[in-house]
């Protein structure tokens, strides 16, 4: 990682700034205010594209927040565009695991809309390095192999590190899931 020894002082504002205005936005959308959050994430987003940039880290993990709250209020679009932003920074920089949830994201993404081949092609892009998410958003196994994974039966676009980790993604997981044997020989 790049650490600026003395930093200016627009990126010390935009790091810490954008920091705490994150943690604002994740604590409103645990309160259930998505409006407050949403708005946090894009302040932080602002401060942090001013002073860090738009190649940063810290500014790839408020895309990916507002990505993911945009997921959870079915903004598809805006999702994609905040969720891509994040994929593109994070697959230059920061640490590996952040890349395979922005991944993960990306493949609930194209679930709910019904590209499960996209969902299946998103997420297997961390093959090569080991950097595959268990598709079980409470799980905090975020880098695993293929061979440590199970993939859904049924529609093969999603992947699990345990039956546990299935089952309590199911509830979410099953609006979107189909048979399609299309996505099965799709590699």
């Amino acid at each position: 990682m790049n650490f600026a020894v003395n930093p200016s002082i627009g990126t010390a504002i935009g790091a810490t700034s954008g920091v705490h205005l994150n943690n604002e936005a994740l604590q409103l959308e645990r309160q259930g205010d998505l409006q407050g959050a949403e708005r946090a994430h894009l302040e932080a987003i602002r401060v942090e594209e001013a002073g860090l940039g738009t190649d940063h880290f810290t500014t790839a993990v408020s895309y990916n927040g507002l990505g993911e709250l945009y997921l959870k209020t079915a903004q598809l679009d805006k999702a994609e565009d905040y969720l891509n932003k994040a994929l593109r920074v994070r697959t230059q920089s920061g640490p590996k695991s952040d890349l395979a949830v922005t991944r993960d994201n990306l493949g609930r993404l194209f679930e709910m809309k019904g590209d499960l081949k996209a969902a299946r092609r998103i997420r297997l892009q961390g093959s090569p390095d080991n950097n595959i998410a268990c598709g079980n958003y409470e799980c905090a196994k975020l880098s695993n192999s293929l061979s440590q994974l199970s993939q859904c039966t049924a529609c093969k676009s999603i992947l699990y590190c345990s039956r546990r980790c299935q089952t309590a993604d199911w509830k979410r997981h099953k609006k979107y899931c189909r048979r399609n044997d299309a996505v099965a020989t799709d590699a």
